[in-house]
């Protein structure tokens, strides 16, 4: 009895150790393309965050023309010219889809109805809207002007 124990542990221990060893052993050779797909795999890079083109609302003649455009436009009070006005407009806006002006607002004011005036001639003015990616929205712009008595020409 003993005996047949032993030999049916032996030959169910052998056919186990036969089995695993059939399990790990694969007659499978790498091909080529498989070298190169793991190549293409490697170098994705999936951790990449895309740029999307951001752009504010701009005056398209630029901010040097836009500030001179508004001296011009403006009349200086004989009052500011006789005090020698010397300081900084500071005027908030909203830019529409359209690059149209809307709700102009004085932040910081020098006085004499010029920042009114300045306001005014603002809301006649178009601009390039603010874009995200491609698609325009409505942006809030703020402009500080200089004015001084000195720019108005007589």
């Amino acid at each position: 009895m003993r005996s047949l124990t032993a030999i049916a542990c032996f030959v169910f221990s052998s056919f186990f150790a036969f089995a695993q060893q059939a399990e790990t052993s694969t007659d499978y050779k790498a091909q080529p393309e498989d070298f190169n797909s793991k190549k293409v795999e490697k170098s994705k890079n999936y951790n990449v965050n895309y740029q999307i083109a951001n752009q504010e609302a701009y005056f398209e003649a630029g901010e040097d023309s836009l500030f001179r455009y508004l001296i011009a436009k403006i009349s200086m009070p004989p009052a500011a010219v006789s005090a020698k006005l010397n300081g900084n407009s500071m005027i908030g806006f909203q830019v529409n889809f359209d690059g149209k002006v809307s709700n102009a607002y004085a932040i910081s004011k020098v006085g004499y109805g010029i920042d009114e005036q300045l306001m005014q001639e603002l809301q006649k003015l178009n601009f390039k809207p603010a874009t995200q990616g491609s698609l325009p929205y409505r942006s809030e712009v703020v402009l500080e002007i200089p004015v001084k008595a000195a720019y108005q020409k007589d």
